[in-house]
């Protein structure tokens, strides 16, 4: 397996990435997670989303991370709605 060693912007915790990594701009998880990037990119910051940044700056979240924020998401609404 190849692996890179990166680092979270914020706060440089360390992520082993595999060379097949599906990653998603905030755009691609905003699709996913239903909102917008910006509100990506502000989950990201708020709850430590490791994020990988290309050279230009644009962060790039794994799609297992990106899945796991959306079945969190679920899982608040459903229990929001027993109450």
């Amino acid at each position: 397996m190849n692996t890179a060693t990166v680092f979270h912007a914020d706060n440089r915790q360390r992520l082993e990435t595999d060379a097949e990594l599906e990653l998603y701009t905030p755009q691609d998880a905003g699709r996913v997670l239903d909102c917008c990037a910006a509100t990506v990119k502000r989950i990201g910051d708020e709850l430590h989303l490791p994020a990988i940044r290309t050279v230009g700056g644009v962060r790039l979240f794994s799609r297992q991370q990106v899945e796991r924020i959306q079945q969190e998401r679920e899982r608040r609404a459903i229990e929001a709605s027993r109450r």
